[in-house]
């Protein structure tokens, strides 16, 4: 998906994504898993491709900065979505997700199901769903500047690379994001509803 196309909208990213399921994981069948495996998937995959890649477009930000052929507030963004990624990172791995894992357990075992702290999970889910939006904002402002440095300096290979390695990071963010908001958060929120509703039986 082009990182540099203008006045992108992230509702309308998701939507193509919801119709056409990248290719390459469209023959998995992705959106029939269970939401414990899509929890792990999202973890192993696209969580530790942040935590790996990301740091390293920051990097190369800073030596082109040296160089004078980088504008700092590109550098800025990058360092502060770093910041920002982590802490949404934490509160799935260490809040939603195992929430999300330990009623799909209460589910297939039927243990007794105990109301979260923070309710219920479409309160969390909300506030994730909110950090996403925000998140591929300043994604799309970086791509801008990003646009305008390539621009200036078309025969920079460094610059080339940079712009590689962002567009590689904006591809991977939109189908981790499909994956939680059309896919994973859904089926948490029917899940949750469904252990309601049988309690209110018994």
């Amino acid at each position: 998906m082009p990182v540099l196309q203008k006045g992108l909208n992230a509702e309308v990213i998701l939507n193509k994504l919801k119709k056409t399921e990248n290719s390459g994981y469209n023959k998995l069948k992705i959106s029939e898993w269970e939401t414990g495996l899509l929890c792990d998937f999202i973890i192993n995959n696209h969580h530790t491709y942040i935590r790996k890649n990301l740091p390293k477009l920051i990097t190369v930000s800073i030596n082109l900065i040296k160089e004078n052929k980088c504008d700092e507030l590109i550098h800025e963004k990058l360092f502060q979505l770093k910041i920002e990624f982590e802490i949404h990172m934490q509160k799935e791995e260490k809040l939603i997700f195992p929430y999300i894992m330990r009623m799909k357990k209460i589910a297939n075992d039927r243990e007794k199901y105990v109301t979260p702290p923070f309710g219920s999970v479409a309160s969390p889910v909300k506030v994730m769903e909110k950090e996403h939006r925000n998140a591929y904002s300043e994604l799309i402002i970086i791509s801008k500047l990003m646009h305008s440095m390539i621009t200036r300096n078309k025969d920079n290979i460094f610059i080339r690379s940079l712009n590689e390695k962002f567009t590689e990071f904006i591809s991977d963010f939109n189908f981790h994001i499909h994956l939680e908001n059309n896919i994973l958060f859904p089926k948490a929120i029917r899940l949750e509803n469904k252990l309601k509703k049988q309690i209110l039986k018994n």
